[in-house]
C-alpha cells in the first residue's frame, strides 16, 4: 500500500447559527493512501463539504487534528498552509469556479503563475493539460463560450496545473447532464489511474461513486460506513 498522504483523527467541526451550535463533523477518523480514489456519498446537510474543507485546509476544525503527509497542519505557518494548498492540493467545484475574463489557456496557466513556474513550462504544461482533457481547440474561449462540460474540464485541468498530489472534487458532476456526467466521472478514474494522484470525492450519486475505488457513507457528521 503506498504511503497515507492525509490522515484525520476525531475531526470535529461545529458551526455556531442563530446562537445554536450546529456539528457538522463529529469524530471522524479517515486515512487516504497516494493514489487512492476515494468517494463520500451522503445526503445534502451530512458534512461531506465541511470534511472536504478541512482536508483542504480551507476551514480549521474544532477539534481533532488533520495530517497531511504524517504532518499536523495545525503546527503549520499560515505561508506554509497557503505554499501547501497551492502546490499539493488540486480543487475541483460544482461551479467551476474559472475566471469569466480569461481564455481556458489562461485560467489553467494562472496557478502556476502564483507559483512561479517559468513561462514557457506552464503554458506548454497548460497546453498538454487541456490537449489530453479534449480541449485542444478550445483553449482559447472563454467560459461563457464553453458548454457545462468544457468548463469543469477546464476546471480539473487547473487543478491539475501545479502536479498536486491529492485531488478534492465537491459535486463535480452536481450541474451536469447524466451524459456528461459520465464522461467527467470517467475522466476522473482515467486521471487517477494515469497521474497516479489521489482523489476524493464528494457527492450525492451513487453512479458518480462508482467511479471510486473505496466508497464511505457520510451520515450526521459521521463516516458510517466503508465499502472498499
Amino acid at each position: 500500500m503506498n504511503k497515507i498522504i492525509i490522515e484525520t483523527e476525531n475531526l470535529s467541526k461545529v458551526f455556531t447559527i442563530g446562537g445554536q451550535d450546529i456539528k457538522a463533523l463529529n469524530g471522524v477518523d479517515l486515512k487516504v493512501a497516494g493514489g487512492e480514489f476515494i468517494s463520500i456519498i451522503g445526503p445534502s446537510g451530512s458534512g461531506k463539504t465541511t470534511l472536504l474543507n478541512l482536508i483542504g485546509l480551507l476551514e480549521q476544525p474544532s477539534s481533532g487534528t488533520v495530517s497531511f503527509e504524517g504532518q499536523d497542519v495545525s503546527k503549520l505557518r499560515e505561508s506554509e498552509l497557503d505554499d501547501l494548498r497551492l502546490k499539493q492540493i488540486g480543487f475541483i467545484f460544482q461551479t467551476f469556479n474559472l475566471m469569466a475574463t480569461f481564455t481556458a489557456l489562461e485560467n489553467v496557466t494562472f496557478p502556476m503563475e502564483i507559483t512561479h513556474v517559468p513561462e514557457k513550462e506552464r503554458l506548454d504544461r497548460a497546453k498538454a493539460l487541456l490537449d489530453r482533457l479534449g480541449l485542444a481547440e478550445r483553449m482559447h474561449h472563454k467560459p461563457k463560450e464553453l458548454s457545462a462540460g468544457e468548463s469543469q474540464r477546464v476546471a480539473i485541468a487547473r487543478a491539475l496545473a501545479n502536479e498536486p498530489i491529492l485531488l478534492l472534487a465537491d459535486e463535480p458532476t452536481g450541474n451536469l447532464d447524466s451524459n456528461t456526467t459520465k464522461e467527467i466521472s470517467e475522466l476522473l478514474q482515467r486521471l487517477n489511474n494515469e497521474y497516479g494522484i489521489a482523489v476524493i470525492l464528494v457527492t450525492h450519486d451513487n453512479q458518480v461513486a462508482r467511479a471510486a475505488s473505496r466508497t464511505l457513507r457520510m451520515v450526521d457528521g459521521r463516516l458510517d460506513s466503508d465499502s472498499g
